[in-house]
């Protein structure tokens, strides 16, 4: 059994945030106050499946499964109708039919179109609850129709606090700091957080940051500061050999790029608070960070640094558009950096 599946929450009280809504939740629950159609959104990993699950159970007093169904593979109108059948007829074990529809954006219009009627029409005893992470496209005539509750990202904090735990349950060592980047870089996703801790672990159980710092490709922020560098010295001899080797290893430049525009809007943030917990870089390469790229040179008064790296924002949001349809990228960006360093 993966991690994700073995640490999944079973009950309100071991999600990792979203109290709002499950504060709401349990209010329903308690007031028996039930809707006929939810719609749980947000990010991939932020808990929708999980506490529609929570949900379902709580609706039948634990007595049940809800039917789920991936809509990725059931989006045409013949599923809808195939649901739609199913959900007229009376559930078999616990009060209501409960279904959980997840992805539901996958269906397709015409698929839409056919759960218009059902939805408005729901039988008593059924409930619909529609997870996804593009409400945008969900017609708004069905959108209207849907009780709705919107998932936040959870906190580099949350999703810290849930690997550490896992860690001391699985008897893993040295791992505060693996935890603590795997955090940052999971971009408020707790199911992928986890899945990255399990390829750790799979490695070695001793999450030393000598043990795991390939696997998680933290290395990449090294590499980052030394490219900084090569920008700050104008160095251009460094800087085309630099794009070169990064291309001729079969890296994507495109989403280096991206990646590098993630890096330097964190050392924006970090010269206006000198806080490194708001960044994605990790805590223990704060030192690092400050020596590589001479933050405390660079940033004198706090204006010239501050100027220097939003100017290297704007030309890399520059080169990101300018790179989307680009066939000969590589050297776009490389003009592009060398007529800024001159």
């Amino acid at each position: 059994m993966s991690l994700a599946v073995k640490y999944r929450p079973q009950t309100f009280a071991e999600v990792t945030e979203q109290s709002v809504t499950v504060k709401i939740l349990e209010k329903v629950i308690e007031q028996k106050s039930f809707k006929n159609v939810y719609l749980f959104s947000g990010k991939t990993g932020a808990g929708k499946t999980t506490i529609a699950r929570i949900f379902a159970k709580a609706i039948n007093g634990g007595i049940g499964d809800p039917i789920e169904l991936d809509c990725a593979s059931n989006n045409g109108v013949d599923d809808v109708r195939s649901i739609m059948e199913k959900a007229s007829q009376r559930a078999l074990v616990g009060e209501y039919k409960i279904f959980i529809l997840d992805e539901c954006h996958a269906f397709t219009t015409q698929g839409w179109q056919a759960f218009l009627k059902g939805i408005e029409e729901t039988p008593k005893y059924t409930i619909f609850i529609f997870c996804t992470t593009e409400p945008n496209k969900i017609p708004a005539t069905v959108l209207n129709r849907m009780q709705r509750y919107n998932f936040a990202n959870i906190s580099v904090a949350g999703i810290r606090e849930r690997l550490e735990y896992i860690c001391k349950q699985e008897g893993f060592t040295n791992y505060e700091d693996t935890c603590d980047i795997i955090a940052k870089i999971s971009q408020g996703s707790m199911r992928d957080a986890i899945t990255s801790l399990e390829q750790c672990a799979d490695l070695s159980t001793d999450l030393s940051l000598e043990n795991t710092k390939d696997l998680l490709g933290d290395f990449s922020y090294e590499i980052m500061m030394k490219f900084t560098n090569y920008l700050i010295d104008k160095n251009e001899a460094e800087i085309i050999k630099f794009i070169e080797k990064m291309y001729n290893s079969g890296r994507d430049l495109k989403v280096f790029v991206n990646s590098y525009l993630d890096f330097l809007l964190d050392l924006v943030k970090y010269i206006l608070f000198r806080d490194i917990n708001l960044t994605t870089i990790p805590s223990y390469l704060e030192y690092t960070q400050d020596n590589s790229i001479n933050i405390n040179y660079t940033v004198g008064n706090g204006t010239e640094g501050l100027s220097f790296f939003n100017n290297l924002a704007d030309l890399f949001l520059d080169i990101k558009t300018t790179i989307k349809n680009d066939p000969s990228y590589k050297s776009t960006i490389i003009t592009k950096l060398l007529k800024v360093v001159r």
